[in-house]
Order: structure tokens, then sequence, then C-alpha cells
């Protein structure tokens, strides 16, 4: 059996009060203190979807330096591999006007209309999003060894994140390398998170 246990960030759902955080160095910190009292007694492994991929790839790097071991296996969503970053890096969004930040949010598929109805949520959404993006456009990620960790690779067919750049996470493992695709935007696991629930549990269970 595989259990889920979602990470919350500061400035987010039960930790709304908290201040947002617009750096990975302090985003991973954050993350590796909730996984310290779990990964001390169960083996584990890490989703992350978008920017949440590469913060489960560096919380995988630096878990030993955190007193865990490393991941079992790590799932990667609609992210591209940090190799060659700075020749694939996006167009800044953090300072966008609020329209033009949500017409790109609407362009990736991340706007539903219920939320774009409302005023009050995207008023607090606002600033949650562009702590993202500043944390996101401020990386600048030193080169990176591969780690002896599985990875696996999910993207959706319809993305900007591309499949040449999905492949290049098979750089940063010595271990298996796995690439799924679904139909869909950068949001695709929306629609079909059944499946990837499913393909992630036969990779962390294979049947005997």
């Amino acid at each position: 059996m595989v259990a889920f246990r979602p990470l919350e960030l500061p400035g987010r759902g039960r930790r709304h009060h908290e201040p947002l955080r617009t750096s990975f160095d302090s985003l991973t910190g954050d993350l590796l203190a909730q996984m310290l009292p779990l990964a001390q007694k169960a083996p584990y492994a890490l989703f992350g979807h978008s920017m949440g991929a590469l913060l489960a790839l560096l919380c995988a790097i630096q878990a030993p330096q955190s007193g865990m071991p490393r991941p079992r296996a790590l799932f990667l969503s609609a992210a591209a591999a940090p190799i060659d970053w700075e020749e694939c890096r996006p167009a800044s969004m953090a300072s966008l006007p609020s329209r033009q930040l949500w017409d790109q949010v609407a362009g990736m598929g991340g706007l539903p209309d219920c939320v774009a109805a409302s005023t009050e949520l995207l008023a607090y959404l606002e600033p949650i999003l562009r702590a993202d993006f500043a944390a996101f456009e401020s990386w600048h990620p030193a080169p990176m060894a591969p780690l002896p960790v599985p990875i696996t690779v999910f993207l959706g067919d319809h993305d900007s994140v591309t499949e040449q750049q999905g492949r290049k996470w098979r750089r940063l493992t010595t271990n298996t390398f796995r690439m799924h695709t679904f139909p869909g935007n950068h949001f695709y696991l929306q629609d079909h998170w059944r499946d990837l629930a499913a393909c992630i549990s036969r990779t962390l269970h294979p049947a005997v």
C-alpha cells in the first residue's frame, strides 16, 4: 500500500498565516523539515508537479545532509530538467500586471471558470503565484551529479514542457528512468489522476 502525505508550503492552506517564501533554498529547507519525522521511520518517495518537481529533486539531493535516507523514487511531473537551464528558462511572470499574469495562467490551462469568476479567490491566489514565480525565476542551479534514485517523468502532450526537455531528466539518475505522456496541457493530472496514481503505485510495488 502507498500512503499519500501532502506537504503544504508557507502561505497557503493550513499555513496561510505564514509569510510566503520567494527562494528555492527556503522552500527546500521547509519541505525537508516536514519530511524528516516520516522519512526516518519508513521508506518514502517524492512526487512533485511543475515547480514542485524541481523542489522534489532538491529535497532528494539534500536528504542525506538533513539526516534522512534518499527517497526510493522520484516522480516528476510537467517540469523541464534543470539541464541547460539558462537556455530554457521561461520569460518572467512574477512582475506581470494582474491581467497579463492571469492570461498567462489561463493559457497554461490553470484557471478554471469557477476560479476566474471569483475576484476574492483571485486576490487570494495572486500573491502565492507571484511568490512561486519569483522563487522559480531567481533560481540558478549549480551543476548536479546524477542520483542513485529511479526517476519517472510525467508530461501532458499539449504542455509547453516538451518531450525533449522531459527526457533530459535521464541524465540526473544512475538508476532506471521512465517517462509517461498523458493527453492534456500543463495541468493534465486534473483529468488523469487515477492513472497517475496507478502508475506510481505499480512502480513502487511491481507485481511479483
